[in-house]
Order: C-alpha cells, then sequence, then structure tokens
C-alpha cells in the first residue's frame, strides 16, 4: 500500500461528464526501527522464564517505494541471541505490463545455541558460550510472475551453507541425515499464491489460497541433507450480517522425502499453532490444521486525531476493536519423534475468546484466552 487515506469526491456532474477529487496522504517510505526482540516460538513461552538472555537488539532499515517504484530495501544489523546480517532488495516489476519481479537477497547468522530435539513437546537446547554452535549463510534469488490481477506464480533458488558444531551431533542422531560440520545445500522453491481479500493485513470478506512446493538438495552437491514436500492453506472471509464476520484458516504439510530434524518444522511456531498450546512445539513429517473465528466488529475504522503529533502522515490514527469466538483443531503426524512427545500423533482442539485492536501501518495485536483438550488454559 502507498497511501494511508484515500478521499474520493464527486464535485461536478453532467449526463456526459463526471468530476472527481481524489485526496490522498502518503504512507511513511523511511522505517529505521530499533530491534529489541525476543527469539522464542511465540510471546507466551518467553513470558514464561522471562529470560533477555534470548532477546536480539540492533536496527533494522527499509525504504518502502525506493525509486518511486514501489520497490523495497531492507538492511538489517543484528546482536544479541541470534547475530545476524541481512539485504534485501525487491523489485515488483521489471516489465511494462507489471507482470514480472524479483528479489535478491543474503543473510548471515550465528548461535552459541542450538535446538537439538523435543522431549514432552518442548524444545531441548544445547548452550556453549566459548563457540558458535551454528552458523548459516543464504544467498537468494526469487522470480515472480503475476498474469492476473490476482494470481501470482514465484520460483526462488536458495543456497544454504550451514556449519553445525560436532558436539550437537553427539547429542541428536537425527540432526542431520550427514553428520559433517560444513554442509551446502541448494533448495528449489515453488509458490503460488491467489489473492482475492478485501484487506491484507485485517481481512473480513474474501480468500486466500497459497501452495508451496519444496525441494532441499537438488544434486549439485553430494549431500544427503535431502527432502520433497508441500504446502497447502486457505483462509476464507465471510461477512454474515452486520458487523458480524466469521473466518477459517486451513493448512496442510505433506512430505515425500522426510527432512532432517533440522529442516522437519511442525506446529507450535507463531501462528502456525492449534491455539491453546502456546508452550508446545509438535514437530512432523505430516500436519493438518483448522483454525475458525466469529467476529464481531464493536468498534469499526474508528479516526482518531493525534494533534499534538506534527506529521500529517501518523496523525490520524485508524482504529478497529473485534471481539469474538474461536475454534481450532490440528493433528501431526510423525514417524521418529513420537515415542518421547506425547502430541504427536494426537488430535489436538481448543476454544476460547479473542480480542483484536487493528490500527493503521497494518498493526494487529490479538489477545486471547483459551482452553486445550489437555484441560489447560490461559491468556495468550
Amino acid at each position: 500500500l502507498l497511501f494511508n487515506f484515500v478521499t474520493i469526491e464527486v464535485v461536478h456532474f453532467t449526463d456526459t461528464y463526471i468530476a472527481i477529487y481524489i485526496t490522498v496522504e502518503e504512507r511513511w517510505y523511511w522505517w529505521p526501527v530499533p530491534i529489541f526482540e525476543v527469539q522464542e516460538t511465540n510471546f507466551n513461552t518467553w513470558w514464561e522464564t522471562k529470560n533477555f538472555d534470548r532477546a536480539n537488539y540492533g536496527m533494522y532499515v527499509a525504504k518502502e517505494n525506493f525509486r518511486g517504484r514501489k520497490e523495497r530495501l531492507v538492511f538489517k544489523a543484528q546482536g544479541g541471541y541470534t547475530e545476524k546480517a541481512e539485504f534485501r532488495y525487491h523489485v515488483p516489476y521489471i516489465n511494462k505490463k507489471q507482470t514480472q519481479g524479483f528479489m535478491v537477497g543474503f543473510s548471515y547468522n550465528r548461535n552459541h545455541e542450538v535446538m537439538y530435539n523435543t522431549t514432552d513437546n518442548k524444545r531441548d537446547f544445547l548452550k556453549l558460550d566459548e563457540i558458535y554452535l551454528q552458523k548459516l549463510m543464504v544467498a537468494r534469488i526469487n522470480y515472480e510472475f503475476r498474469p492476473k490481477l490476482y494470481n501470482v506464480h514465484a520460483f526462488e533458488l536458495r543456497h544454504h551453507y550451514f556449519s553445525i558444531a560436532d558436539t550437537v551431533f553427539s547429542l541428536s542422531e537425527n540432526f542431520l541425515n550427514e553428520k559433517q560440520n560444513n554442509n551446502s545445500l541448494f533448495s528449489l522453491y515453488y509458490t503460488f499464491k491467489r489473492d482475492k481479500r478485501n484487506f491484507k493485513s485485517y481481512p473480513t470478506k474474501g480468500y486466500f489460497a497459497e501452495f508451496n512446493l519444496i525441494k532441499n538438495g537438488l544434486g549439485i552437491f553430494d549431500t544427503d541433507n535431502e527432502a520433497l514436500y508441500g504446502l497447502f492453506s486457505l483462509r476464507n472471509y465471510w461477512k454474515l450480517g452486520h458487523r458480524t464476520y466469521f473466518s477459517t484458516f486451513t493448512k496442510a504439510k505433506y512430505s515425500l522425502v522426510r527432512p532432517s530434524f533440522y529442516m522437519l518444522g511442525g506446529l507450535g511456531y507463531n501462528n502456525n499453532l492449534v491455539r491453546g498450546y502456546e508452550y508446545y512445539v509438535i514437530h512432523g513429517e505430516h500436519y493438518g490444521l483448522l483454525k475458525t473465528q466469529l467476529r464481531y466488529a464493536l468498534l469499526d475504522n474508528k479516526i482518531f486525531n493525534l494533534p499534538f503529533l506534527l506529521s500529517s502522515k501518523f496523525k490520524k490514527v485508524p482504529l478497529s476493536i473485534y471481539p469474538g469466538l474461536f475454534l481450532d483443531v490440528g493433528y501431526v503426524h510423525d514417524s521418529q519423534l513420537a515415542p518421547t512427545n506425547p502430541l504427536n500423533n494426537t488430535a489436538l482442539y481448543s476454544s476460547g475468546v479473542a480480542l483484536d485492536f487493528v490500527s493503521y501501518y497494518d498493526m494487529v495485536f490479538r489477545f486471547e484466552y483459551a482452553i486445550n483438550h489437555l484441560n489447560e488454559h490461559g491468556f495468550f
């Protein structure tokens, strides 16, 4: 999006002609943002320990609408738990029809701590302050093709170079299929997206479908760390009546070749979870997830003016408030970790109440109270 507000007024019309007056308020394009974040699966996991050793700090600088062509330039320098340097340059359009674009990026990060296994669906960590247990460099190039307004195809080639300390292999036999310190791996990603939502950051009508096919290992290097899996997700949004909305989120993963633990993933990370299980991770080669929510617009895009702010790009603050109810179900199938992780190969379900706040610059704050099938409940 290029503008915070767009106002269209009819100033004159006849049987033949119509004149309109359009007023726009541009967004802020330079974003030098200090980084202070906790590196956990979600905020609730960190709040259990409040351990600031797992914090990242630094500076994130983004230039939106670079060169006036909606290009995006990103620089990131970070210290703390994960020391990281990153650069990305995204060009959405490279042809006159605006159907093709590309992105290039490079990142380097290293850690003194590594998650090497899970026990009782909790993460097991190894930490050594004197050495870096993990170093990772990723170079990527992405090509996007948008033949129609709502459809996007993307192909991305990544080169991973990762260094793992010997100590990690002594604790986990399945951490990597090829147990060597330095590994080089090419990966190919294909993504298809169809987006018909009315608003991307907090939609109330429409749908968004996405399919991903990922191949780790292209036979360029002699490596056993190969995998092949697909991901599909579908988000649907309906307006049921006056200020009442219903939404569903469906996601599934299927692995044709099982990834090693280092690349396995699963449920329990950020928004990819059954709500009420924020304190758990459930890794596996296949999973399914269904999230549903009924919402009511208690406050619908109310504009507040903050005269003490000097910039016109910030003094108008839109705010929407949506209380609601939700019901989630999920399942993770795993062939290796289930003996020591009871939530693997088990039906997961939860319900609860939610309160969402939506404001400008696509900011969404969500507060939830959930209860899961273990009869555990809490505020998230």
